[in-house]
């Protein structure tokens, strides 16, 4: 009873307790008379620079200069990779050293008497290889963690150099820089690089000198974009950047041999107070005459595409075997080392280096790109011959083969929502299934699922839910009834989708059958947008309710739970635009932004209201086929920021929410499977997948599943490395789920602009992810830190709450999930 009534105090007892140690160790390996760096820090100690210098410190990279920086911290306060490494013993590591060596030793003399015994019968026999030391167990604490970062000299003025190195390069020709060393405790000290930057070196004119007049009129037309603008503070970096865009516009427009090295800039500053002049040049092509071996100058060829060779081979028979089967054009050559089992056109479309066109290293990057995505080569390889004394190029692309079939059996445990579960797959695809490149998947999938009844308190078994069902999917490398949109094919890699399923749901509490079928189009708009167009998708939704349970939805009198488990079809479409800004560089910050339009019923209640049908006066709706179809339109955002951190770390933002509006003909609410929802592994992680909102509503009664029309949420991760599998996370979730009408059975459900920002829930904890290469296994544990549940006029945050409200309204929530949550 002491420990209850105390515990609380005691966590935090603990938790200070942890500080105290990160903090205290850090200087365990520091020496005496050395000191760990804390901190380095920047001063301008002059005004000479005025805005330029404030801007420049502001946004200036020091740190990728400065030779020494502080130990890595998490979350902005704790050195854990440092404090892990203080966690190993400096002898111990090296008494351990001593008796591995002398066990190696031991071994590998056994193994040298075994190899000598081997030789001796036989001098051909495989020796078997020396074993090699093993690391400790310190030496591995030591792997994970990072040793202290000790102040050194020499560091600090090559430090200080690289910073006057720097300054010049961005234009404070007149820069000093000085280092002092500040001591802030035992063994701790920061470095202060102290800076007088002096009058900045400001571009006044740039000069432009083309020896060919070709190369000038391409030039010109793109001055108005240049990096360099008079006006603007000297920069090295951007001249490099200029020859970098300068090299990739000419290499877009036929000069196949063009590269940043003809590119050059002479600087004058001679006479000039503070001022910069730039004359950027275009050197001519040079080489050595074979007659009198002098150097000679010619201007820049542009190269056009005189034939295009496709060559494509198996597999097993890539490095043998002669052409068996030739397709051959003016402009295209294809052969192959097996018979031809594709269609010339699927080829053809995905190859934009065209005869009689300029070389341009955009339609080489498209044709390599349009070509790996067919998923019917192995690998892909583009090169270029020049033919002599012309300004030709043959484009050579190799093709390795991939399987075309392929059958897969896959077992997996599952977490819908928070609840467990084991599902299996039968999967067959076949990449060319008419030799046009068409994508056929037929897939099977069957699970047990664990679900919480809604007519009984227990559940009747551990696995209560079964579902089943076949899905049919088809990828055609062309369009289907858009041919108008031919101008878009040849740059966007479109592609035809056609969907079938069928999903059979056995619940004790109902049995669900749902038929789908979609139709549209996937296309791509340069690397990072993706559109999908489905003017097509059906949807019939049959439950077939248990006595109970009908009587229980009919004993609650509620419209908008009577609507989610009525008979419906769904008849619209789905468009949606997806744009990917995430590199695979480190230390750049990535964005992503999808949106995605739904709507359903429209067409046909217009069409149906133009013909005079009659309307079942049960429900005053239209139907199908006896059955009531939704009519509703939802618009869902979703936008998310990645902010590297240092290498392997990294600042996740997401803000996503939405709305669906139910309209005439089902007007009491959205379909079930379009509404919204909070809750989960992968949103707010802190409750139960549909345990949460709408609004403030709460009852302690109802066990149905807790959904609306308006949707907010928002999320902010940090994620760090613990290892190189190992990572950790921390994260604060916020949002909730609204109702777009007001609704007597959930009052403050409906979503009010004087009240929402009160109904925010927010939640917080910690997480843990095992990266397997091929997947992330991700385990979650959070806690309700705000609980839009609890009356308006109480607290909702959990601080100063009894042990019954934190059992009831703030329990820990754990998430078990393959991936990251966003």
């Amino acid at each position: 009873m002491l420990f209850n009534k105390y515990k609380y105090r005691c966590k935090l007892i603990f938790i200070l307790l942890i500080s105290i140690n990160f903090s205290c160790n850090t200087v365990k390996y520091v020496s005496e008379d050395s000191f760990l760096l804390e901190k380095n820090k920047i001063e301008i100690t002059d005004n000479e620079g005025g805005d330029f210098a404030l801007n420049f410190l502001k946004n200036g990279s020091f740190s990728e200069v400065i030779k020494q920086n502080p130990n890595r911290k998490i979350a902005s306060k704790f050195r854990f990779y440092l404090w892990v490494y203080n966690l190993s013993n400096e002898d111990k590591i090296q008494n351990s050293i001593v008796r591995k060596l002398e066990k190696t030793a031991k071994i590998n003399k056994k193994i040298e008497q075994k190899n000598k015994l081997k030789l001796s019968k036989d001098s051909t026999s495989k020796l078997k290889p020396f074993r090699e030391r093993g690391l400790t167990f310190g030496e591995k604490i030591r792997e994970i963690g990072e040793p202290p970062v000790v102040i050194s000299n020499i560091l600090r003025n090559k430090s200080s150099n690289q910073i006057s190195i720097f300054l010049t390069n961005n234009g404070f020709f007149e820069n000093e820089v000085v280092d002092s060393l500040n001591k802030i405790g035992e063994k701790k000290a920061e470095l202060v690089y102290s800076i007088k930057t002096g009058k900045p070196s400001i571009i006044r004119k740039i000069k432009y000198n083309y020896k060919d007049s070709i190369i000038g009129f391409y030039l010109d037309s793109i001055k108005p974009n240049s990096l360099i603008k008079t006006g603007d503070l000297f920069n090295t970096d951007l001249m490099d950047s200029e020859r970098d865009r300068i090299t990739d516009f000419m290499k877009r427009n036929g000069f196949y041999f063009f590269n940043k090295e003809f590119i050059y800039f002479s600087i004058d500053t001679i006479g000039l107070d503070h001022l910069v002049d730039i004359e950027m040049g275009i050197q001519n092509y040079k080489y050595k005459s074979q007659k009198s071996d002098n150097i000679v100058e010619k201007p820049h060829k542009q190269y056009l595409i005189n034939k295009v060779n496709v060559v494509i081979k198996s597999d097993e028979e890539y490095s043998k075997g002669f052409p068996l089967d030739t397709l051959s054009s003016k402009s295209l050559s294809i052969i192959n080392n097996q018979p031809i089992k594709y269609q010339k056109r699927v080829i053809k479309n995905a190859i934009t280096i065209k005869r009689n066109n300029l070389y341009s290293k955009t339609s080489a990057e498209d044709s390599y790109r349009r070509l790996s995505s067919l998923g019917l080569f192995k690998s892909v390889a583009i090169n270029f011959d020049t033919l002599i004394n012309t300004s030709l190029l043959e484009a050579n692309i190799n093709l390795v083969s991939a399987k075309t079939q392929n059958f897969t059996l896959s077992v997996d445990g599952t977490n819908n929502e928070g609840q467990f579960g084991v599902e299996g797959s039968m999967n067959y695809l076949h990449a060319n299934l008419f030799h046009g490149g068409e994508r056929f998947k037929l897939s099977f999938k069957g699970g047990l699922e664990s679900q919480l009844l809604v007519t009984e308190n227990d559940q009747s078994s551990l696995f209560n839910t079964v579902e089943l069902g076949p899905q049919l999917n088809i990828l055609i490398p062309k369009y289907f009834l858009i041919n108008r949109l031919n101008k878009l094919k040849k740059h966007s890699n479109g592609r035809t989708e056609i969907t079938a399923a069928v999903n059979f749901q056995k619940r004790p509490d109902f049995t669900r059958w749902n038929q789908e079928f979609s139709y549209g189009w996937l296309f791509h708009e340069k690397k990072s947008i993706t559109w999908h167009i489905n003017p097509i998708a059906l949807s019939a939704i049959n439950i077939d309710k248990t006595e109970a349970f009908s009587l229980q939805i009919d004993t609650l009198n509620d419209k908008l739970i009577a609507a989610s488990f009525q008979d419906h079809i769904i008849a619209g479409g789905i468009y949606s635009f997806e744009y990917n800004g995430q590199q695979k560089q480190n230390f750049k910050n990535e964005f992503y932004f999808k949106s995605t339009f739904e709507c359903g019923g429209g067409m046909l209640y217009n069409f149906h209201q133009l013909i005079n049908k009659e309307k079942n006066p049960l429900n005053n709706s239209y139907n199908i086929l006896g059955i009531r179809y939704a009519h509703f339109q939802k618009l869902y955002l979703d936008m998310r920021y990645y902010m590297p951190l240092f290498e392997r770390s990294k600042l996740v933002y997401r803000l996503a929410g939405g709305m669906g509006v139910p309209r005439a003909n089902l007007r009491e609410a959205l379909p079930f499977e379009k509404s919204f929802y909070a809750g989960g592994a992968n949103g707010m992680r802190a409750w139960k997948a549909r345990s949460l909102g709408p609004g403030s509503y709460y009852d302690s009664l109802q066990r149905f599943d807790k959904i609306g029309d308006i949707q907010i949420e928002g999320n902010a991760e940090l994620r760090f490395p613990f290892s190189s599998w190992v990572e950790g996370a921390f994260f604060v979730d916020m949002g909730n789920v609204w109702l777009l009408r007001e609704d007597s059975i959930r009052v403050q459900g409906q979503f009010r602009r004087e009240n929402f920002l009160s109904e925010i829930a927010i939640g917080s904890g910690l997480g843990l992810r095992l990266n397997l290469d091929f997947f992330i296994i991700r385990v979650d544990v959070a806690i309700p830190i705000k609980n839009p549940a609890i009356a308006y006029e109480d607290n909702r945050w959990i601080f100063g709450k009894t042990k019954e409200d934190r059992r009831n309204f703030y329990p820990v929530q754990f998430n078990l999930g393959i991936g990251y949550p966003f």
